[in-house]
């Protein structure tokens, strides 16, 4: 679509106000950190002004305010001036040379828009030309784009806005200035920068950014403003290289420095003087933006070469279009014959990487196949022949076992066995080997490179011994052999493609080597635990007729806890109808219900002691040496499978209440199922599998509230199924014969009897941390204060999380006069105890959020005259103990009787009081 007036102008580029970009900001300050941006701002401000005339006429032209007269008067106070523009006037491009003789016929005969033209020639090559008869090869080539470009610019203008030639051709002119500022202040570096970018493709501007910290475009942008050119000129040095869709948001301002923007593309294609590269969709955006077909494009383009030809004399260019296109030829051909050659380089490069990536991919599955040491030398020498061109090479282990060297020497299609003894000083033996003398040479210097490779890290270099070239074999263990080879190239001229392939063979070597290894100590292990659980056949069932009962003591235990809650709710309802009842007969059925609840209390107590394991000895321990006697256990037995053991304690942890014999069970439980879950992914993955680790730690709780213990690993893990029934009684996933699944059951138990908890983590396939939480034996906390006031003679606060017991606690004591609060926790109890006094507190032991221990232990400092008696159904004897400990007055056991309760409330009240 073709531009006619301003009515048919592209809407994009003439409804958005000017907005995206600050237009005349001076703001070379802000650059000055860079050493080559201050010698930029330096070199613009020692290039020379134009003359002042010059600027004056330039400016008014622009502006469309030019007189003739006056032009001309301002251009004759200039003798050096009138001179270049009597000379272009006479040029032979006008047909009036030697016949123009006063500045008036000159403007006459060239007119505004040529004077403008050629008055911005002028100045340009006077500041950076400064012999004329001089080629730089650099700064000829940029200003011959200025021209193209600037012939470009008036061309497309002429197709979609004829009004805008004029101001088109001199945006042209002063577009690439930046560059020319860039080359004469930076010679040295900015001249490899133009190569680059031609011989890469790479954008210019990220390359000046990146090496100067300064585009040309700046660079012009603040020559032009030194210069005092007219806005317009500005711009379009300064933002030619914007996307078209910050152009458009210029508004009509910005549809000059467009069209610049597209002839810059233009006189690139033209001049051939870019590496070639695919469309730009810039320049195609352009076009599509003023309408212009490809054909369009094509046609312009052939007329660039014309317009050159006509202005190359106002631009001291000595050229016509001819030589203006078989110079384009020329670069094209050139830059073609540079892109042939480097085809050539990297389909060369390409075969090479593809020969060693085609070894490998052969020898990735066909190694894990061998179980022969010997077997694993065959082939990969016969890969190296045959698919990489090594005609001669060795490839050993070291067998620690029998202090030997074996391994497989060939040359061509002949292999030979090697087996040499490993001793203190190798010179003897290998003089004695029947090998060539440089592989003798080369392997003189094993023990240096073997002790090379001792660091931590996979080998990156090959080692290079004429004609060898060495790569390291290295396993778990470290240096376990090498691989040499006869490269077909030289070793320094090997591609990193090719470097980084022969490593990642003798990668496959090493690994192969090293399984056969680990199946052969497998097999040996295997042999020895055979007839380890051979004679511990007959114990091990012993142990698991015992682990059985007490499983199922365990089961029993928490069944009883679980019927003594609502017994004592029935007990206690039935003493209180029983106590209000005034019937004879209903009063001695109730008599009878109360004895038989009694004779199923006394079955559940039976049973309890029965199941209940033996006290531990509670009392102050360290949680650190309980890991340090623990771990000291099992460091050797790990060593032996490979397995790390780390510690990590915390030399700060306070004491825990615990047994410690207890607790050394339950850590030997949890690091014998980190053994087996470690030590059975090492042998599913062989010599893949990454070193095995055991992590035990210590440190304080979260709001220093207990002490946490815990055991990670990165053994097979856990899957989601089976991580929620580790803890139930005989659930085990080994083998038969290997475990009863009775461990982690009785370790929660111990836990759970020191008021603590025992949880696991686990990602199958990654590794499972369990974690164990401790009370302290002092709570870090800092007690709560109690609040002022004196206590309710009788007020009694019950705290259970049981409703209905409760609930007849409050009926049975308000009965009697008391007054009765309640909390169905101990969270609850000791925020109520904060906000007031009681008398006495009947208090849970097993409840959630805070258990009735815990609560006792702050209420020791929240109320230190009350007094507290601990209702329980299933404590055990430490329990008991330890609230005693913390000052409880009495114990009860539910299911209790009311009367007898309400006598030990009125007995402990009593005692408090004398």
């Amino acid at each position: 679509m073709r531009i006619a007036d301003d009515r048919e102008a592209v809407p994009q580029f003439a409804t958005h106000p000017t907005k995206a970009l600050p237009m005349h900001s001076d703001d070379r300050s802000r650059f000055s950190e860079s050493t080559d941006v201050k010698s930029v701002i330096r070199h613009i401000d020692q290039l020379p002004a134009p003359p002042a005339v010059a600027t004056k006429i330039l400016t008014e032209v622009m502006e469309g305010d030019a007189d003739f007269r006056e032009i001309s008067r301002i251009i004759a106070s200039d003798p050096a001036l009138t001179l270049k523009v009597l000379k272009i006037a006479n040029s032979m491009a006008y047909g009036y040379r030697g016949k123009i003789a006063s500045v008036e016929s000159a403007i006459a005969t060239i007119g505004f828009a040529t004077l403008k033209n050629a008055l911005l020639s002028v100045i340009i090559r006077d500041a950076f030309f400064k012999e004329p008869h001089t080629r730089d090869p650099e700064l000829l080539l940029i200003w011959k784009h200025t021209l193209a470009c600037a012939v470009a610019a008036e061309l497309v203008a002429a197709r979609v806005r004829p009004e805008l030639r004029n101001t088109a051709f001199a945006a042209g002119i002063v577009h690439d200035c930046g560059k020319l500022v860039l080359l004469t202040a930076l010679p040295q570096t900015y001249e490899p920068l133009l190569a680059t970018a031609r011989r890469t493709g790479a954008a210019l501007l990220d390359l000046e950014a990146e090496t100067l910290g300064v585009e040309h475009t700046q660079a012009g942008k603040w020559l032009m403003q030194k210069w005092g050119l007219p806005d317009a000129l500005v711009d379009a040095a300064w933002l030619h290289h914007q996307s078209p869709e910050a152009l458009c948001d210029l508004g009509p301002e910005g549809l000059c420095i467009a069209i610049t923007a597209l002839a810059d593309f233009l006189a690139h294609e033209v001049m051939a003087d870019e590496t070639a590269r695919p469309a730009d969709a810039t320049r195609d955006a352009l076009a599509l933006r003023f309408g212009l077909s490809e054909t369009d494009l094509d046609d312009i383009k052939k007329r660039i070469g014309e317009g050159y030809a006509e202005r190359a004399d106002m631009f001291e260019l000595e050229q016509d279009a001819a030589l203006f296109y078989f110079e384009a030829l020329q670069r094209a051909n050139a830059a073609l014959s540079g892109m042939n050659a480097e085809l050539f380089d990297t389909g060369d490069r390409l075969r090479r990487a593809n020969r060693i990536l085609e070894a490998i991919a052969v020898a990735g599955p066909a190694l894990p196949e061998l179980r022969d040491a010997l077997d694993i030398f065959i082939f990969i020498a016969g890969t190296l022949r045959t698919r990489l061109s090594a005609r001669e090479g060795f490839v050993y282990r070291m067998d620690a076992q029998e202090h030997a060297l074996e391994g497989l020497y060939w040359k061509d299609a002949t292999t030979r066995e090697v087996r040499l003894p490993l001793t203190d000083d190798l010179a003897p033996v290998l003089d004695a080997a029947d090998l060539p003398d440089e592989l003798r040479a080369a392997l003189s210097g094993l023990r240096a490179r073997a002790n090379a490779c001792c660091g931590d890290g996979l080998p990156t270099a090959l080692s290079c011994i004429k004609p060898y070239c060495i790569a390291p074999l290295v396993t778990a263990d470290g240096f376990a052999g090498e691989l040499l080879f006869t490269p077909d190239i030289e070793a320094g001229r090997l591609l990193p493609q090719e470097h980084a392939g022969y490593l990642q063979l003798a990668a496959l070597v090493s690994a192969s080597v090293e399984r056969m290894s680990l199946l052969a100590r497998l097999e040996n292990r295997a042999e020895r635990l055979a007839t380890a659980l051979r004679n511990l056949k007959r114990l091990n069932a012993k142990l698991v007729q015992a682990e059985r009962l007490a499983a199922v003591g365990q089961l029993a235990a928490g069944a009883a806890h679980e019927i003594n809650n609502p017994l004592a709710i029935i007990y206690a309802r039935t003493q209180l109808l029983e106590h209000k009842e005034t019937d004879e007969k209903k009063k001695r059925d109730f008599q009878q219900m109360l004895a038989q609840i009694e004779r199923i209390t006394s079955i559940l107590n039976n049973l309890m002691d029965f199941a209940r394991p033996a006290p531990p000895r509670i009392e102050k321990t360290s949680l650190n040496d309980v890991v340090t006697r623990a771990t000291a256990l099992v460091q050797g037995g790990l060593g032996k499978q490979g397995i790390r053991l780390e510690t990590a304690l915390d030399p700060n942890l306070s004491p825990i209440l615990g047994d410690a014999n207890q607790l050394e069970q339950v850590l030997l439980n949890l690091l014998i199922n980190a053994e087996h879950a470690v030590a059975e992914r090492i042998a599913s993955q062989g010599s893949a599998a990454t070193a095995g680790i055991i992590r035990v730690a210590t440190r304080l709780g979260s709001a220093g509230r207990g002490a946490v213990l815990t055991v990670t690993d990165n053994g097979v893990g856990i899957s989601k199924d089976n991580l929620s029934k580790i803890f139930d009684p005989f659930f085990t996933t080994k083998e038969e014969g290997k475990g009863t699944g009775l461990g982690l059951s009785t370790s929660y138990g111990i836990v759970t009897g020191h008021n603590g908890d025992l949880r696991y983590d686990s990602t199958p396939g990654r590794g499972t941390t369990a974690t164990v939480l401790l009370p302290l034996a002092v709570p870090t906390g800092t007690p709560r204060s109690t609040p002022a006031g004196e206590a309710d003679p009788q007020a009694i606060l019950v705290v259970d999380d049981e409703q209905h017991i409760r609930d007849i606690l409050r009926e049975a004591l308000e009965a009697r006069g008391y007054a009765v609060d309640t909390a169905e926790d101990g969270d609850k109890g000791l925020a109520k105890l904060e906000r007031r006094r009681y008398r006495l507190m009947l208090l849970d032991i097993r409840m959630p959020a805070r258990d009735g221990l815990s609560l006792l232990a702050h209420a020791q400092h929240a109320a230190k005259e009350m007094p507290v008696i601990i209702l329980t159904g299933m404590a055990g004897p430490e329990e008991i103990a330890q609230a005693e400990k913390l000052g409880a007055k009495r114990c009860i056991r539910k299911p209790f009787q009311i009367e007898a309760l309400v006598k030990d409330i009125e007995t402990v009240l009593a005692e408090v009081k004398t």
